[in-house]
């Protein structure tokens, strides 16, 4: 049986099947099982016309397993918690498939992860001034879908505001989960994920990349030196303060609304929506604008299914 073949008896197997109270699955329990086991064969290198691992079983009984387990009174799930504080350090890379990420704002620098009993806990380490927190993942070893360990852990980081040697990179990457960051000043900031919003309030930095999938992205009383870049498919984008350089904001279900402290005059325009307007201060104009005012800034915002509205200082 090919990958294909089995997520798709899978999957139709979790719509057909009611549970033992005549309900069924909810849409979000389907969606991480289907995940759970599309994630296992994405780190096994196996494509959609390649066979499976036998050890998977048939994809009717698994998903029968599964809609028995939901069936059951759910316990009360239990979670591993890990804190502590940590060595003071300039950059972040985190890599974490289900756990969302937050940073907060205090006097010592602190980390502390909290997921639910049974999930894979990331591993933290320090490579010379960078702060490593990972998911390793376990190929070759199968674990089978758990219905009530699905839901995904949080990493929360504690950072001093104004530290003694400024941070350099924040790289933040999650599968299921939001991001949320605070006002500090980094000079390159990139944060990602697939199922979750991206929040940044009072950022600065060189360099600002904030990206998901399915979630609304919100970069407010943020300071972009260079370039900014602010992009979803399923989400509204905010994206407010001093914007210098490139700006990109992209979306294609979702409005835009861009509010900068510079007049209009200091950008070059372009923007584009097939579904909706554009406003400039209030104004509407067609579904495309262009102008270049030959200016060291640029703004350049589209999308399919929503308006797109920007507004400049006077």
């Amino acid at each position: 049986m090919t990958r294909n073949e089995f997520t798709r008896a899978f999957e139709r197997t979790l719509l057909a099947l009611p549970c033992k109270d005549g309900k069924y699955l909810s849409e979000d329990d389907r969606a991480a099982a289907l995940r759970f086991y599309e994630e296992y064969l994405d780190d096994a290198g196996i494509d959609q016309e390649d066979p499976v691992p036998a050890e998977l079983g048939d994809p009717a009984a698994l998903a029968r397993q599964i809609i028995a387990e939901a069936a059951e009174d759910a316990p009360q799930a239990a979670h591993e918690k890990q804190a502590g504080d940590c060595p003071q350090f300039r950059s972040v890379h985190i890599e974490v498939a289900n756990a969302g990420v937050e940073f907060l704002l205090g006097s010592e620098y602190h980390v502390q992860i909290d997921y639910p009993d049974g999930a894979p806990v990331p591993t933290v380490e320090m490579h010379g001034q960078t702060l490593f927190i990972e998911e390793k993942p376990l190929r070759g070893i199968f674990k089978r879908f758990s219905f009530h360990q699905w839901k995904g852990g949080m990493i929360r980081i504690t950072v001093p505001q104004r530290p003694a040697a400024g941070f350099e990179l924040f790289h933040i990457e999650s599968v299921n989960g939001a991001i949320v960051l605070p006002a500090l000043a980094v000079e390159r900031v990139y944060c990602e994920t697939v199922n979750g919003a991206v929040t940044l309030a009072g950022v600065t930095a060189d360099s600002l990349h904030a990206e998901s999938v399915n979630g609304a992205v919100s970069a407010t009383g943020c300071y972009a030196h260079a370039c900014a870049h602010c992009e979803t498919v399923n989400g509204s984008l905010t994206l407010s303060g001093e914007l210098r350089g490139e700006t990109h904001c992209e979306t294609v279900n979702g409005g835009i609304r861009v509010a900068t402290s510079l007049p209009v005059t200091e950008y070059t325009l372009d923007l584009e929506t097939v579904s909706g307007s554009v406003y400039l201060d209030g104004e509407k104009h067609r579904k495309e604008v262009h102008i270049a005012h030959h200016a060291g800034n640029s703004i350049h915002a589209e999308a399919v299914n929503g308006s797109i509205r920007l507004e400049f200082c006077k």
